[in-house]
């Protein structure tokens, strides 16, 4: 949801701080930064301190600072508000992944995994149908009101429902508790050698692979929601349809979301992931190609979500079952990293093609086609991998 109320509200946030659009791709950037380094950072942290108690401050932190947006008064206020939401971001994504990998069944991992992702592109169908209808009717600060106060509710839940982290590991043969309590008493990790476990011989290529992928598919799907709605709007489509079209998108993204766990457990990645990204980066391409008709736009967003949402959620889901409990979290929290790196990257190419006034159908059509580049990693990681039901089985 956040994601998409930036992008939403960007045109409105430039005319109101008097910041030429263009450079809003600064402000897209810096909170994908945030988001990385929180992803690197606190994935890490995650695995030594207890996965719970950094979910909650993670989203205590992106809950303060998206209402602090709402009241930035200059350029230089949203850009920090904007990293330090992004920092909360980031570091929550490793820990609800890692949580429920734990909880769950080895065998339904990649199943529960990818439904619970299916939270980030619901989260943009309700960004999008809420900022089509508050932000004519009440300005862009409301979105920042409706996305800010909703968290601070759920880190108190959290409080009280979350479950240990450590409980599902007892009995395991990967980390016992007497491990775990070790770990604690000396404020090591519970593994040592941290990110380098992740380069080991057998993972080092299935590493690099995995954030390749993760690259280029993380940076196509923040790029369409930070600059699609000021590309589409210099085609000659008003912001109500706007909105429309990135609710659809966030739709089909929920359902490619939420099938991407069975669908690789059914046909394994292989026969899935490649031809996902491969479809997202061909839909993508044709996006502006489409406009100013807004059925066509509809038809190409759709299909963008739906490949992008089964691309992502799937990537996601590998990832739980490619590396050990002990330190699942920063495998995760690495690879989501290099996707925020991606997503890093998109938003600041399209800003300077736009500021040197590149027509909108050629950033569509450029961007789509590096992601092919994520389309041939997500090959080669499909053919170096076992079925996904004997990954997962540790």
């Amino acid at each position: 949801m956040d994601l998409q109320s930036i992008g939403l509200a960007a045109p409105f946030m430039a005319e109101a701080l008097h910041v030429a659009p263009s450079a809003f791709g600064l402000v897209f950037s810096i909170a994908l930064v945030g988001m990385a380094l929180g992803s690197f950072a606190l994935g890490r942290l995650a695995d030594r301190s207890g996965r719970d108690r950094v979910l909650i401050a993670a989203t205590i932190c992106f809950a303060v600072f998206t209402l602090a947006t709402a009241f930035a008064s200059d350029f230089g206020q949203l850009l920090a508000f904007r990293f330090l939401t992004g920092v909360g971001l980031g570091g929550a994504v490793p820990c609800f992944i890692s949580l429920c990998s734990e909880h769950a069944p080895p065998r339904m991992r990649a199943t529960v995994v990818s439904l619970v992702w299916a939270g980030f592109p619901f989260g943009g169908v309700v960004g999008g149908l809420v900022a089509s209808l508050l932000i004519p009717a009440f300005g862009w600060r409301s979105i920042f009101f409706a996305g800010g106060a909703p968290p601070l509710l759920i880190a108190v839940a959290l409080m009280w429902v979350l479950p240990r982290s450590f409980a599902s590991l007892e009995g395991s043969p990967e980390t016992s508790i007497p491990a775990y309590i070790d770990s604690v008493a000396t404020g090591l990790a519970r593994v040592d050698g941290g990110p380098m476990r992740l380069f080991s011989v057998d993972r080092a290529g299935s590493t690099i692979l995995l954030w390749s992928s993760f690259f280029f598919t993380f940076m196509i799907l923040v790029t369409n929601s930070a600059w699609t709605p000021t590309l589409l709007r210099a085609l000659g489509l008003p912001i109500e349809h706007i909105g429309l079209v990135l609710a659809t998108f966030n739709f089909c993204a929920l359902v490619g979301s939420s099938s991407a766990g069975l669908l690789l457990t059914r046909f394994g990645i292989l026969a899935v992931l490649p031809g996902a990204v491969a479809g997202s980066a061909l839909a993508y391409a044709l996006v502006g190609y489409g406009a100013p008709s807004f059925a066509a736009v509809m038809i190409c967003q759709g299909l963008f979500g739906l490949f992008a949402g089964c691309a992502s959620s799937g990537l996601i889901a590998f990832a739980a079952t490619l590396y050990p409990a002990a330190f699942r979290a920063t495998g995760i929290g690495y690879a989501m990293a290099t996707g925020r790196c991606g997503s890093v990257v998109g938003p600041l190419v399209v800003g300077g093609l736009a500021s040197v006034s590149w027509p909108a159908q050629n950033i569509f059509l450029l961007m789509g086609a590096m992601v092919m580049i994520g389309a041939i990693a997500t090959l080669g990681l499909a053919l170096r991998r076992p079925p996904l039901e004997s990954a997962g089985a540790g």
